[in-house]
């Protein structure tokens, strides 16, 4: 009988996450090597409680950047029955089953190798390990989804090709799970766990190939820019060189300030400013989130140059 591996999750979380997407580059603190323990991402562990080689950061190939996370064959360990071995993480909050949305790239090497599972989890009242939204890579080239927490398969009716980006996206509400894939719906199926979204987990079953992960987004955050709120601000200069003027309405007081990169990742926080200095930022796009004393938030993006 083949050994079978748990991976273990820790669910308290230290990483602040302002970011919600994911792209695995050195601006996000990630560092080339074991994803183990890198913003408390961990891996499978195997018979003697360590982690297995080769879940690693990787500059081989990214759809977004420069960096990915790759999993691949430990060929110390056994083939698996199930795909178990890789890489997950739990999330610094729980998402709503009634409304999430993540979407993530997949590249995966070659046919007739591995099988590789992508997909969300939540914790159910039992405290056991539920799958919510999982793409299953059948390694014959077909797509399955999970279709119960037995982890039962349903077929997708969708063939996928090796060496090439997939954009997957799973939307989750009350009633239903929809798949898409490079922004085709590819299937519905009931929304059967009716559990919170708390993490992300990238597997295989250790047999042959590897599969690239990047641009994981949650719920679009950070990077959506609210429209309604938008209308309402004013940023000027835009672009900007040094003094960024932030105009709000009904003059209301600004309580916080918050700057994060395209990546989603926060570099800067100001209180209770009309203007900003943001000099040594690099030349590029950044998001701006404001509130204020009232409780409000505001959304823009602006451009330094």
């Amino acid at each position: 009988m083949k050994s079978k591996y748990l991976l273990i999750l820790s669910f308290f979380s230290t990483f602040t996450l302002a970011q919600q997407s994911i792209s695995f580059e050195s601006s996000e603190a990630y560092t080339l090597g074991s994803i183990n323990g890198q913003n408390n991402w961990e891996v499978t562990l195997n018979n003697d409680e360590l982690p297995i080689q080769n879940q690693v950061i990787s500059n081989e190939i990214a759809s977004a950047g420069t960096q990915s996370l790759k999993i691949d064959v430990d060929i110390n360990e056994d083939f698996g029955w199930l795909p178990i071995f890789g890489a997950a993480k739990a999330f610094d909050r729980a998402y709503d089953f009634k409304n999430t949305t993540v979407e993530f790239d997949v590249y995966i090497t070659e046919l007739d190798g591995s099988t590789f599972e992508f997909g969300t989890f939540g914790i159910a009242d039992t405290d056991e390990f539920m799958p919510v939204a999982i793409y299953s890579f059948n390694y014959t080239g077909n797509l399955e989804v999970v279709k119960n927490p037995d982890y039962g398969y349903e077929n997708a009716n969708f063939t996928w090709e090796a060496n090439r980006w997939y954009k997957l996206k799973s939307v989750v509400s009350q009633n239903d799970i929809k798949f898409y894939i490079d922004g085709n719906l590819i299937y519905t199926l009931p929304n059967f766990s009716q559990t919170n979204i708390t993490g992300v987990n990238f597997v295989h079953d250790n047999f042959k190939g590897s599969a690239y992960i990047d641009n994981i987004k949650i719920n679009d955050e950070v990077l959506a820019v609210s429209d309604i709120n938008k209308a309402n601000i004013k940023l000027y200069p835009n672009p900007v060189r040094d003094l960024l003027k932030i105009n709000v309405p009904d003059n209301q007081n600004i309580s916080e300030i918050n700057v994060y990169n395209i990546a989603g990742q926060k570099l800067r926080t100001f209180t209770s400013q009309k203007e900003i200095n943001v000099e040594s930022l690099s030349k590029g796009t950044y998001i701006i989130n404001i509130r204020t004393g009232k409780n409000t938030r505001y959304d823009s993006k602006f451009i330094k140059q």
